[in-house]
Order: C-alpha cells, then sequence, then structure tokens
C-alpha cells in the first residue's frame, strides 16, 4: 500500500517554533509530529511513503531518510509543492502510484483507524473519500454534508459562522483512486478542499466522507499543541510508543512529568503536567504548570512557567515569570525577574533583559 505525506508548510501560525524547524518536526513527546503519522500509516499495511516537503526540507530528510529506520520506503517530492498546492503537488507523484492511495497531513494527531477508512473506501467504490471529524468550531477547516449513503453532497473550505452548515470538518486524511488526478490541471495551483473536492461534487463523481469519533487534533496553533499534550496525559490521545496510564499522575495535585535524556531536575512544583526534552536543567523552587519545554533549556531557581512553551537552547533566569499561552523562540534568554505576560511570544534569538516586563498587545 502507498501513501503520500503533505509535509512543505511553513506552520506560520505556530511561530516562532517554526523558524528553525517545519511544522511536521515539531518535538511532541520527544519525537517529531510526523513521526506518529508515519507509524499509523505503517501499521495500517502501508510499505512506501511519498513525503511533499517544501520549507526547512533538509530537517525532515535528515531525520527520516530513506525510511529503514521505520520499517518503510520513504521517497521525497520536492520544488514547488507550496505553489502548487495540496492537489496539485501531490499529482507530481501519481504516475508513481500503482493503485488506491492515502493521502495524510504530517501535522495531525489522530487514533483514526486508517486501515478501515481505507477498505471503507473500497468497499464504496468511491474515487475519492475524505476522514470527517466532528467539532464544536467548524470555520477553521473544511466543512461537509453527507447524505444517506455518506456520500458527500456539498463541501466548503473554512466558512463564515453564518455559512457553517455542518460541523463535520475535513480530518486532512483522504484515500484517492490515481484517476481523481485527471481532474487536477499540471502545473497550476491546485488545492483539495478549495478545487478538488468541489469540482469532484460538481461532476456528480462519486467522493464520500468517512465520519468517525476516534480521538484528532489539527495541530495548528500553541494552544492546540497544548491541548494536544494534555490529552495524552488524560489517556484521549493514545500514542503506541507511550503507556498513558502511567504518566496520569495526580492531575490536579501535583501533575505528571514526562523528561527526555540527561535531565537535571531539583524537585519542581509541577501543577497539570510538564514535558521535556532532553538536557533540560531545572534549579529549585521552580513552578511549572501545563507546559512544554524543548531541548537544552536551563530554568533558575524561583522561575514560574504557566501553560507556555518554551523553544530550544533557552536560558530562563531567576524569579523569570511567564504567564498562560506564551511562547519563547530558539536561542532567547530571559535574564533574571523577568515577568512575560499571557499569550506573547519571544522571537527565536531574543535578549530580555533583567526585571523587565513584556505584556501583550
Amino acid at each position: 500500500m502507498q501513501a503520500v505525506i503533505l509535509g512543505g508548510g511553513k506552520g506560520t501560525r505556530l511561530l516562532p517554533l517554526t523558524v528553525y524547524r517545519p511544522k511536521p518536526m515539531i518535538p511532541f513527546f520527544n519525537k517529531p509530529m510526523m513521526e506518529y503519522i508515519v507509524n499509523t500509516l505503517v501499521d495500517a499495511g502501508v510499505d512506501e511513503i511519498f513525503v511533499l516537503v517544501g520549507y526547512l526540507k533538509e530537517k525532515i530528510i535528515e531525520y527520516f531518510g530513506d525510511g529503514s529506520e521505520f520499517g518503510v520506503e520513504i521517497h521525497y517530492s520536492n520544488g514547488e509543492n507550496i505553489k502548487l498546492g495540496t492537489a496539485g503537488a501531490t499529482k507530481k507523484v501519481v504516475d508513481k502510484i500503482e493503485d488506491t492511495f492515502i493521502v495524510a497531513s504530517s501535522d495531525i494527531l489522530t487514533n483514526l483507524d486508517i486501515r478501515a477508512l481505507y477498505e471503507y473506501h473500497k468497499k464504496k467504490k468511491a474515487l475519492a473519500t475524505i476522514a470527517l471529524s466532528e467539532v464544536k468550531d467548524p470555520t477553521q477547516y473544511g466543512i461537509a454534508i453527507l447524505d444517506s449513503d455518506n456520500r458527500i453532497v456539498r463541501f466548503k473550505e473554512k466558512p463564515k459562522p453564518e455559512e457553517a452548515f455542518s460541523n463535520l470538518v475535513n480530518a486532512g486524511i483522504y484515500v484517492f483512486e490515481p484517476e481523481a488526478f485527471d481532474l487536477v490541471p499540471k502545473g497550476e495551483n491546485f488545492d483539495f478542499s478549495r478545487n478538488l473536492f468541489p469540482k469532484m461534487i460538481e461532476e456528480n463523481l462519486p467522493i464520500y466522507g468517512f465520519p468517525f469519533k476516534e480521538y484528532w487534533n489539527d495541530v495548528g496553533r500553541p494552544s492546540s499543541y497544548l491541548q494536544a499534550t494534555a490529552d495524552v496525559f488524560a489517556g484521549r490521545l493514545k500514542l503506541p510508543q507511550l503507556r498513558t496510564e502511567t504518566l496520569k499522575g495526580n492531575l490536579e495535585y501535583g501533575g505528571s512529568l514526562y523528561s527526555g535524556r540527561r535531565c537535571q531536575i531539583r524537585n519542581p512544583t509541577i501543577r497539570g503536567f510538564a514535558v521535556l526534552g532532553d538536557n533540560v536543567k531545572i534549579s529549585r523552587n521552580v513552578k511549572i504548570e501545563r507546559s512544554v519545554i524543548f531541548s537544552n533549556v536551563t530554568i533558575e531557581e524561583g522561575a514560574e512557567i504557566y501553560e507556555a512553551i518554551i523553544g530550544e537552547n533557552v536560558y530562563i533566569g531567576k524569579g523569570v515569570v511567564i504567564e498562560s499561552g506564551s511562547v519563547i523562540g530558539d536561542n532567547s534568554v530571559i535574564e533574571d525577574f523577568t515577568k512575560i505576560g499571557a499569550n506573547v511570544k519571544i522571537w527565536t534569538e531574543s535578549r530580555i533583559g533583567k526585571e523587565s516586563i513584556i505584556l501583550p498587545d
């Protein structure tokens, strides 16, 4: 079985975390996010993957290589992938696709049974099948209406609130027959949601929806990244490599700690959870609440970090307070007794002087 992974985007909503790493390489429990979808595809029976790369592609290619370490054969498609759009970029590799194939975004976290999706597509004799998840706010996604046979009769990308006729949203995982790409013009910008799916509906071609109840999170913002992290500790998102029952701890009165290698930790106070990368040093009397700290970070005595993401190679001085929703970019220095307000993004390579106060707009 073959698959295509969409991995070329810039991840601008996750800046500054994506200045030095492409979105698929953002660490999630100390593994690149893309590794989880690779493993899910392999578990479903995929033995060959084409990764559509673009922004900072070298980081992806260096880590995943030829795929042998992951039990799959991986090839890379470079070039104008971002300019061509999702469907246009996928069309470039369709001549190497032999039969029904899967397409998946590289930045989603899900417990969807992809094998079941594939078999459903075959059973329906569909030209395309879209995995659909139910959400409360569908305005950030493509939405679909199904008939009684789950055939898609209407589809709209990112509707305004008053246009949201459905809360079933495009989950970024599809099954296609190669012939579907006969509809995609060569060398032009052509998107799945904006162009291909509406065209298929307009031409009355067999495009189906696959509603599923399993966990799904499109990790597009720092808040959804932290929510997905919390969902692992709560057991809602199951990662094959992690036994969540050993991570739960007491989420209300003590919190759970997940750390990488070679960390030096002096008994911090943790509420909710703390995820640490490799080589993290935490001094005495540090408070951490529902936060993720990447590798090679030093946190000095008395610092407090609340619902934040701290990038790589960051130094956080004594008594620093980082409030909820803030993101500290890689290679930054936050000097002693500084306060970073809620929802502040500190750019990479920043140096914030002693006793500063950084407030949101």
